[in-house]
Order: structure tokens, then C-alpha cells, then sequence
């Protein structure tokens, strides 16, 4: 997020002396770099705590998210969870994955908490992925009174989730344990926002060309910070408003300094004390996800508008020209979000389905390099983005959305398996043929190709009579995996 907003600032700063834009970037990075130094020092002197409470709060969110996957296997096996709560657990998930960087830097270096607990949450995706596969089998399988055993691999997923979160309790010196990220990018809305943004500039330019406005080459340099702000906000729309709303609480306190307390301050350690009621309101505001959006612009452009300096201060005229540019900046960009190219969820999720169908063909391709806990992953937090967005979707079709979401990330985890399983040596050559001619028409067809789940499942279990053990136990999933894509399948035509 600083690279976006810092090149805002750097390129809009020169305006005025373009041949010192060398300058005023280095100058930028410098004290950025001090502030968070200065803040790292302070955090270090008063709070001699945070590594345990970083420690147990990552602890806490990891062994929650444990107990509610539990409880949601056990309601998913039984046909008791629908996709709602799915959808919610995951959504729990994904929120605990994304304070774990937070939690890891807080909890010092030389500790490779962030890599475990992230290691955590995608053991226990997969267990939630499972156990749809184990729920599928078991509806399908109620008709002819069968019973469908919880395969050992569930069990074993537990455990490793188990044994990352103790290693984030326990850390061990040597660990040299590293767990491998990735995330999708979004290249349509990427160069929505860079056209959005150029669009934006433009017109400001224009506002200010025409008027002669003596702030407006600081609403430029607005408009610029705020879109790069913005474009941070899983969706841009939605964080206007309350952004805006902070803006306008902080260009009123602002003015409170300005023409009242700035006058009358003499020296930077009363300025200090005057200055931290408001900025522990801004900082208590942020902690709370209620008021977090408009702690967001207050926070950041509270100290621009009020322009301490070392030798000055502003005067109020030039306070009321910098905070009218700072409130038509935001406006104004709030109201580019919605009418230049507005983010539509809808088709954001037509989109994603598309990419799904595209991605789900090539896991079976030989060369993919795609695991299971990528694909989980990307999937998880794709859905956990539009359930979030999606509140004006009528819910019918938002319920058919995520059952589609979690059947792609089901089958796409066997689909991986198999890949894995038909590379392996210790298969006969027969075996892995057919696993292979079953991939290759995936890779053409997509689902459709599990009409040819049931002939190669039949073949992989008439290889089992005289094979080693092993081999028999892999054969068996493999035919478990193909019995699980079908499923997914009739699950998806009776829908």
C-alpha cells in the first residue's frame, strides 16, 4: 500500500520543481523509513508485551478456527451444513490468514510462525474440502444403505493442522520450515483502476487549468493519494463512503487546531500532548471494523491538514484552501469509482467463474506445478471477496455461486491428487495409463470428463489383487477421488 500512495506523492510533489523530483523522493523514503523505525523504538519501550500477546493472539484465532472447522465437518458429514455456513467458516478462515503477517512481524524474527500458521489454515481448508467430498458419498450412498468410512487422510489433516499450530506456540531454534503463498491477481480491475485514476488526474488538471485554482496543485496531488489509497479496498465503492465520512470528521477536527490550538502552541512537547487526544482517537477507531473505514482517511490526513512545521504554521486561509481541496478530492473520486468504469459484482463473479472453469481444466495438465493448498486458497479467497460484496445478489443465486465455488475447489483438489498419483513410480504401468487418458480428456472437457470416472475407477481397483500394500492403499484413493469427482458432478446436474 505505501509504493501506491508514495509515488502519488512523489510524482504530484514536483510539480512545482519537476528538476528536484530526484530529491523529494529520496526525502519521501527517508522519513518514512524513520517514522517506522520511531515507531518500531516506541512500540519496543512500551509495550514489553507484544511478542506474547502477538504470540497468543495468533494462538487464540488459530485454535478458534480448529474448533469451528471441527464442529462444521461434523454438521457437513451429517448433512447438517449448507452453504451459508460454509461459506462463513471459510470466511473466518480467510480473515484469520490475513492477520497472520501482522501477528508474525510482532512476534519478532528468527521465528517462522507466519509460514506455520498459514500452513494451518490451508490443512484445515483441506479438511473442509474433504469432508464435502465425504458428505457427497454419503447422500449417494444412503440409498443402498452403505456405509461411507471418514478416509484416514481427513484424520491426517487434522493432524498436521494441529501440529503447525504448535509449532507457532513452541518454536523451535533451527526451523527451516517455509510454506509457499501465492494470489490472483486481478488484471482487468488493475487497469480499470489505472484508467480510472488517469481519467481522474486529467480532470483535475483540467479544474485546475481552468479556474487558475491556487490549490490546485495540491487537489491534484488528492486526488492522486486518494486514488492510490482506494485502489487498496477490496472494493473501492463501498470504502468511499465511510472514507469520506472520516475526511470530513477529520478536516473538522483540523480546524479545531488550526485556528484555535496551533496559535497558541509555542513548542513541540505541548504540540505533542495537544495532538494526542485526537490521534488516540483515530488509532482506538481503527481497531474497531465498524469504524475502521473512516480511521482510514482521518488517521492518514490529519497531520497533512493540520501542517505542523518546524519555523511555521499554516495560515487559516491556507488551512480552508488545503482542506476544500482535500474534501472535493475525495468527493471526487468517490463519484470517478462509481460512474468510470464501477465495480459491478455480478460481473466480477461471472468473471471468476470463467477462470475457475479455465483453471480447473489446466490442474490436469502434466506440468502444472499447482498444489492443492494453492488452489484452495486462491479459490477460498476469491469466494470470501464476493460473499462480502455480493450482499445486493439476490441470495438464491449467491447460494449457487459458492455451491459452484466449493464444488470447483473439491474437485480441483482430487484432480491435483490424481495428477500427483500418475506421476508416481510405484503404480503399475497400466494404472497410471489410465489415470492418464482419464487427465488428458479433463484437461479437454472439464467435468464433462467424469463419464469416464466410473471406467477408470474400475480399472485402477482391477490392479489391486497381488500389488504390495502400498500400491493397493494408493489405488484406493485414487478410486475414492474419481468416486468423488461423479458425485460433484450429479450434485451440479441436479442443481
Amino acid at each position: 500500500m505505501l509504493t501506491g500512495f508514495t509515488s502519488a506523492i512523489v510524482a504530484t510533489g514536483a510539480i512545482a520543481q519537476p528538476d528536484e523530483v530526484f530529491d523529494i523522493a529520496m526525502a519521501r523514503g527517508t522519513y518514512i523509513i524513520l517514522g517506522v523505525v520511531c515507531e518500531a523504538l516506541l512500540a519496543v519501550l512500551f509495550m514489553p508485551t507484544l511478542q506474547t500477546q502477538a504470540r497468543k493472539r495468533l494462538l487464540d484465532r488459530l485454535n478458534g478456527a480448529f474448533q469451528t472447522v471441527r464442529q462444521v465437518v461434523s454438521n457437513l458429514v451429517s448433512g447438517r451444513a449448507d452453504a451459508q455456513t460454509q461459506g462463513q467458516v471459510l470466511t473466518d478462515l480467510m480473515a484469520a490468514n490475513a492477520r497472520i503477517e501482522f501477528d508474525a512481524l510482532e512476534m519478532g524474527p528468527r521465528t517462522h510462525a507466519a509460514d506455520h500458521a498459514h500452513a494451518a489454515v490451508a490443512a484445515m481448508m483441506m479438511v473442509l474440502a474433504r469432508a464435502r467430498g465425504v458428505a457427497l458419498l454419503e447422500r449417494n450412498a444412503q440409498a443402498g444403505q452403505e456405509e461411507v468410512p471418514l478416509p484416514a487422510s481427513l484424520y491426517g489433516d487434522y493432524d498436521i493442522a494441529r501440529q503447525h499450530i504448535d509449532a507457532c506456540a513452541h518454536p523451535v531454534r533451527g526451523d527451516r520450515f517455509r510454506f509457499k503463498m501465492t494470489s490472483r491477481r486481478h488484471a482487468l480491475e488493475a487497469v480499470e483502476n489505472g484508467v480510472r485514476a488517469c481519467f481522474g488526474i486529467l480532470a483535475g488538471w483540467l479544474v485546475w487549468e481552468v479556474t487558475d485554482w491556487p490549490a490546485g496543485a495540491g487537489f491534484i496531488s488528492f486526488v492522486a493519494l486518494v486514488y492510490g489509497l482506494l485502489a487498496t479496498r477490496e472494493n473501492p465503492v463501498l470504502a468511499s463512503t465511510p472514507f469520506l465520512k472520516g475526511a470530513l470528521w477529520c478536516a473538522f477536527a483540523a480546524a479545531i487546531y488550526a485556528f484555535w490550538i496551533m496559535p497558541a502552541v509555542t513548542a513541540p512537547e505541548v504540540l505533542i500532548v495537544m495532538l494526542m487526544l485526537v490521534m488516540t482517537i483515530g488509532g482506538l477507531a481503527a481497531r474497531k471494523p465498524a469504524t475502521a473505514g473512516y480511521a482510514f482517511s482521518f488517521n492518514m490526513f490529519l497531520p497533512v491538514l493540520i501542517g505542523p512545521g518546524n519555523q511555521s504554521r499554516f495560515s487559516e486561509v491556507a488551512f480552508l484552501n488545503n482542506a476544500l481541496a482535500f474534501l472535493v478530492a475525495v468527493t471526487f473520486v468517490g463519484w470517478t469509482y462509481r460512474l468510470v468504469l464501477p465495480f459491478r459484482v455480478d460481473s466480477h463473479m461471472r468473471r471468476t467463474e470463467r477462470w475457475v472453469a479455465q483453471r480447473l481444466k489446466a490442474l490436469a495438465a502434466p506440468g502444472s506445478r499447482v498444489t492443492v493448498h494453492q488452489w484452495l486458497s486462491e479459490n477460498a479467497s476469491s469466494l470470501v471477496r464476493i460473499v462480502r460484496n455480493a450482499q445486493g445478489v439476490p441470495q438464491p443465486v449467491r447460494l449457487a455461486y459458492m455451491q459452484m465455488q466449493f464444488r470447483a475447489m473439491t474437485m480441483g483438489m482430487h484432480i491435483v491428487f490424481l495428477r500427483d498419483v500418475a506421476k508416481d513410480p510405484v503404480l503399475p504401468q497400466g494404472a497410471r495409463q489410465g489415470l492418464l487418458v482419464f487427465l488428458r480428456k479433463w484437461g479437454q472437457t472439464g467435468a464433462d470428463a467424469t463419464a469416464w470416472a466410473a471406467v477408470t475407477e474400475g480399472w485402477l481397483l482391477r490392479q489391486r489383487p497381488g500389488a504390495p500394500f502400498e500400491v493397493q492403499e494408493i489405488l484406493q484413493k485414487a478410486a475414492t477421488s474419481l468416486r468423488i469427482l461423479s458425485a460433484e458432478r450429479q450434485d451440479e446436474d441436479a442443481s
